[in-house]
């Protein structure tokens, strides 16, 4: 390449992984300071850097942002010449260099490695590119292959593939372990969510044993599923904090958590009241009312949302919370008499249970092998992320639903135990956000009917 004028309008890509950069220390800020000194010593100014920061240079060029808009100014007639640092700072992949070249080839647009001597102007440099491009694309392939069979490896030993663990957990000779300083608050953070079904109380359970948790961490942490022991694509990566039939219970709970209302008012059955028409959750809300004396009274009801919001329920009934305690403080014998005797007659007439083990496995074979084929560059970043959030969905499904599908019958004499002759004086006893945490305790749901009549579910 000749002489470059100094009005040439020049663009400086710059691209790195984030492997590359940790293990040959290739940055950005390396090659930005490279490509400016070029620049500098050469009497031209680069009119716009492009920057690939965190893209393989395997990965087909239209899914690399930075080289997909430095191409169209280049075919919008913005760009003389294109400068990195090296050839492989361009690309690993012979065929996807090609269909970049024709473009750069038919806009009369050169492009230049300022840290090696390549030439396009004849035949011999172009066969030296490709013989460089074949070289860089089968150390690329190489390392895959090197990767994979080290992650495998270390999945085969139950080691960390990575230094990132979730709360309550720390590596310990090559080994995943419960971390001493926060295992007992995070211990009682699950024990309080699977009493309450309430994030906050968990998270303030957590936090009288020293660990503090974000709204937004407590909720992430409720749907890993290494807390049971499932880390990394292994059974058994990690010590369990809770039984998978209890991560089940926790996705069921979820939603329907107590969450903190406006005005910080205690509801008492708030996420567990169900219309009998629609089967959505009741809402609740205070009303407040004003008496003949200048005071103050408050009233909870609780309506279905499909008729007062969409409009597509007849469940037209707005039932206060007194209603429902009352009924619940007289009928609730035989409410759980009825339950019990149901429970019975499903155990003895229900189906096989479903193979959710078997289920589950094949799921996580489909994850492994969906890994597999983006290492070997046979998908794409967006296709692999796609399949990989379809796939989680579906584990999470089947988790909700064996869990909604228990493989054993519920265990009525627990109940029994929770509603002990003489707990409405106990119950009188107690404060508001006691009661509510009563309730949770033993129901599963509350169903209020057209006719106003309620029936409910007890937690097994």
């Amino acid at each position: 390449m000749g002489e470059i004028s100094s009005a040439a309008r020049v663009a400086a890509y710059v691209r790195v992984s984030t492997d590359e950069q940790r293990l040959h220390g290739l940055s950005i800020d390396a090659q930005t300071a490279a490509l400016q000194s070029w620049a500098d010593k050469n009497g031209v100014k680069i009119a716009a850097f492009y920057n690939d920061a965190g893209f393989s240079a395997r990965k087909p060029y239209n899914k690399r942002p930075a080289m997909v808009q430095l191409l169209e100014d280049t075919k919008a007639g913005k760009i003389d010449l294109i400068i990195f640092t090296k050839l492989d700072r361009w690309f690993r992949n012979i065929s996807e260099y090609y269909k970049v070249q024709s473009v750069l080839e038919s806009c009369h647009v050169n492009w230049k490695t300022v840290q090696e001597d390549y030439d396009t102007s004849t035949a011999s440099g172009r066969l030296k590119i490709n013989i460089m491009l074949s070289v860089a694309q089968d150390e690329a392939d190489r390392d895959s292959e090197r990767i994979r069979a080290v992650m495998e490896s270390k999945r085969e030993r139950r080691e960390p593939c990575s230094g990132n663990v979730p709360t309550g957990y720390r590596i310990a000779g090559k080994k995943i372990v419960k971390d001493p300083e926060t295992e007992a608050g995070v211990a009682a953070f699950f024990e309080s969510f699977l009493t309450y079904r309430s994030i906050e109380r968990a998270r303030a359970a957590a936090g009288e044993r020293g660990v503090v948790l974000s709204y937004q961490l407590a909720s992430a942490m409720l749907a890993k599923t290494a807390y049971y022991g499932y880390f990394s694509g292994v059974e058994g990566m990690c010590p369990a904090y809770i039984t998978q039939e209890q991560y089940g219970q926790i996705q069921a709970g979820r939603r329907r958590i107590e969450r903190r209302t406006a005005e910080n008012r205690t509801y008492l059955f708030t996420g567990l009241v169900f219309c009998g028409q629609c089967g959505r959750r009741f809402g609740s809300r205070a009303h407040i009312y004003y008496t003949r004396q200048g005071g103050q009274r408050e009233c909870i009801a609780y309506n279905c949302p499909g008729r007062y919001h969409h409009n597509d329920c007849t469940n037209h009934v707005n039932i206060r919370e007194a209603a429902i305690e009352a009924y619940l403080l007289e009928h609730l014998g035989e409410e759980l008499a009825r339950y019990s005797y149901e429970l019975e007659l499903s155990a003895a007439a229900g189906p096989p249970p479903k193979d959710f083990e078997a289920e589950r496995k094949r799921i996580n074979k489909k994850l492994l092998r969906l890994k597999d084929l983006y290492i070997d560059d046979i998908i794409d970043k967006d296709m692999y992320r796609k399949d990989y959030e379809a796939l989680h969905a579906k584990l999470d499904e089947l988790t909700v639903e064996e869990s909604a599908a228990p493989s054993r019958p519920p265990d009525a004499g627990r109940l029994w135990e929770v509603f002990f002759e003489g707990w409405q004086e106990m119950y009188g006893q107690l404060s508001r956000e006691d009661r509510q945490a009563f309730w949770r305790v033993g129901i599963e749901r509350i169903v209020v009917g057209e006719d106003r009549r309620i029936r409910v579910t007890f937690r097994g």
